[in-house]
This record gives C-alpha cells, sequence and structure tokens, in this order.
C-alpha cells in the first residue's frame, strides 16, 4: 500500500509541477495564486498545502531539487576528470534538462525566475570549470574568466534552444556539439 501512496504523491507533484509549468509560460511566477495551480493540476488547494507553503515555496523546492540531482551528476563525473569524461557528463545533464524540460524552459524562460539562470550558472562555474580548465588546458588568467563566461553562457543558451524547439535532437547529440564547440569553437561547424 505504501508504494501505491508514493506513486500518487509522484503523480499528484507531477501534476502540480505541470500546471505551475504551463502557468509559467503564460504569466510571471508572482501572478501565480494556488487556486490557479490547483484547478490546473485537478486537486483541492488543501492537497497543495500538505506539500507547499505557498506558490514561491514550491518554485524553490523545485529549483532545489533540479540543482541537487545536477550537482549529483557532477559530482558523480569528477573523479579523474579527462576529455573523456566531458561528454558523458554533458549527456547526463541533458537528460536531466529534458526529463525537466517543461519546469527548466519556463524557469530560464521571459516569465522564468532570474536567480534560477543566475544559480544555474554559478553552479556550472564552481562545479564544471575546473575541470574544463583541465580537460583543455586553460592556463589561469585574466583571460579565463571571460572564456568561462562565454563557454557557460553558450551552453545554456544551447540548453535553452534545444528546450525550446522540441528537443528534436537526442541529448548525445546536443552534447557533442557542446562538448565541440567548447574545445574548437566555432571551427567545429565548419
Amino acid at each position: 500500500m505504501a508504494q501505491n501512496e508514493d506513486r500518487r504523491v509522484r503523480r499528484t507533484k507531477k501534476a502540480m509541477t505541470d500546471a505551475l509549468a504551463e502557468l509559467m509560460s503564460e504569466k510571471p511566477l508572482g501572478s501565480i495564486s494556488v487556486r490557479e495551480i490547483a484547478e490546473k493540476a485537478d486537486i483541492n488547494r488543501g492537497t497543495f498545502y500538505l506539500y507547499y507553503r505557498d506558490v514561491y515555496d514550491m518554485a524553490a523546492q523545485l529549483q532545489r531539487g533540479i540543482f541537487e540531482k545536477f550537482n549529483g551528476i557532477v559530482e558523480q563525473h569528477e573523479h579523474g576528470a579527462s576529455s573523456d569524461e566531458l561528454f558523458p557528463m554533458l549527456v547526463d545533464l541533458l537528460n536531466l534538462l529534458s526529463d525537466n524540460a517543461a519546469l527548466v524552459k519556463v524557469l530560464i524562460g521571459k516569465n522564468g525566475d532570474a536567480a534560477f539562470a543566475d544559480t544555474l550558472k554559478k553552479t556550472i562555474r564552481d562545479k564544471c570549470c575546473a575541470d574544463a580548465a583541465n580537460i583543455l588546458g586553460i592556463r589561469q588568467n585574466g583571460g579565463s574568466d571571460y572564456f568561462y563566461e562565454y563557454m557557460i553562457s553558450g551552453c545554456i543558451g544551447i540548453f535553452t534552444e534545444w528546450l525550446s524547439t522540441g528537443m528534436k535532437e537526442s541529448a548525445a547529440d546536443m552534447a557533442r556539439l557542446c562538448e565541440n564547440l567548447i574545445q574548437h569553437g566555432a571551427s567545429a561547424l565548419k
């Protein structure tokens, strides 16, 4: 019976997450009410309050969950970072984004949370750039900070475009593109 309850809880939370994502595609988070989420998710407001204090708490918990999974993927790939390790890590990260596509798309979109995009950039910088520097043989100097910003912003732009256009390419195809652009710049497209 407990497994059925867990399945019901997961189904209910997914319905609420989908409702929030749909509403955020239409308007900013601050304009969304618990009533609207409950109606779209086909639950009562009391059910919403079993899991979240308010809409902001829901968004924060969902973001925290994505970053916990993100950090777990990076930590899984941290040991012995080599050029062979960049591609599998990118595939896993893109699969995470794909699994949470509706939510991530709106969080980094026009009605999204600027703090989410900033935290995503900071997390990538803190967790991935040291490995990228080792993999690519980049010296730490004044120009390296600009390169990291260029690389991070470019990857987020690629992720955003991929999510926005319906993820027609596989996560592996997109990971290979990101890896090639990071390692070879625009010459990777020739």
